[in-house]
């Protein structure tokens, strides 16, 4: 068996931060993999223990190995707050992180080495633990089962979460998958850190409702035309602040 542990703080209430982990929708809309898998049912009960849920994998590629997605959904959220930020404030300059990390580019690269397995078409997760504010847990009913649990504790900062996932060894799909698999852990619990924070204050709180009502429904590449957009809004205004700024000096002394 092969375990997979990492904690991240956050700046948030316990709830908020719970329920957005309890959130089947959320869970998976925060995730790097999004896309990858589509939400088929959910049973009345959920999220009591003995709960289930079911999902419909719509890719071949085994779980960590879909590069083309594996930065994408991190970076498409970082860089939408930041241009929504941007144009809130006028005044903003930073810019979204670049999509693919170097490490990716890497794995990508090496990826024709890595050996090939199906996973199933359609994949069952049971509830085994649902402790209010504290843990929640899951397992994949396979031959093999992958058991996820969620930790949370209350810190003076806000939120701490200690993730853990234990998997066979029969599901590694080569020397690059435990390191992917960290990359993309990392980078789930990085966006649902960044969308819990969304709570502090009236303007995080209005690009949190667009997240929920528009953005995060949206497949990778379509929010990667939102975030281009965007991008290209603010780079635009920038250029008239700049002008304008400029032509103001200017009519001091002319």
């Amino acid at each position: 068996m092969q375990k997979i542990t990492k904690l991240i703080d956050i700046e948030a209430p316990c709830q908020d931060v719970f329920d957005t982990v309890v959130d089947i929708d959320r869970r998976m809309q925060l995730s790097p993999l999004w896309g990858l898998s589509q939400l088929l049912d959910v049973s009345p009960n959920y999220p009591q223990t003995g709960s289930s849920y079911r999902v419909r994998v719509l890719t071949d590629m085994p779980f960590g190995l879909s590069y083309g997605t594996l930065n994408a959904t991190q970076g498409a959220i970082s860089g939408l707050i930041q241009m929504l930020s941007l144009k809130s404030t006028q005044a903003d300059t930073s810019h979204s992180k670049e999509l693919i990390s170097d490490d990716a580019k890497e794995i990508i690269a090496t990826s024709d080495q890595e050996p090939e397995f199906e996973m199933p078409a359609r994949q069952e997760y049971f509830v085994t633990e649902h402790e209010l504010l504290h843990k929640f847990s899951y397992y994949l009913d396979e031959d093999c089962k992958t058991i996820i649990t969620w930790r949370f504790q209350s810190i003076p900062l806000g939120t701490r979460i200690n993730y853990e996932e234990v998997f066979c060894d029969e599901n590694i799909g080569g020397e690059n998958f435990i390191p992917t698999v960290r990359g993309v852990i990392s980078e789930w619990l990085f966006n649902i850190k960044r969308y819990s924070e969304l709570n502090n204050g009236r303007g995080r709180q209005i690009i949190k409702w667009f997240l929920d009502r528009y953005y995060l429904k949206l497949r990778p590449d379509q929010r990667r035309v939102v975030l281009m957009t965007l991008y290209m809004q603010a780079i635009g205004l920038a250029t008239f602040m700049i002008a304008l700024i400029g032509w103001g000096i200017a009519s001091l002394f002319f």
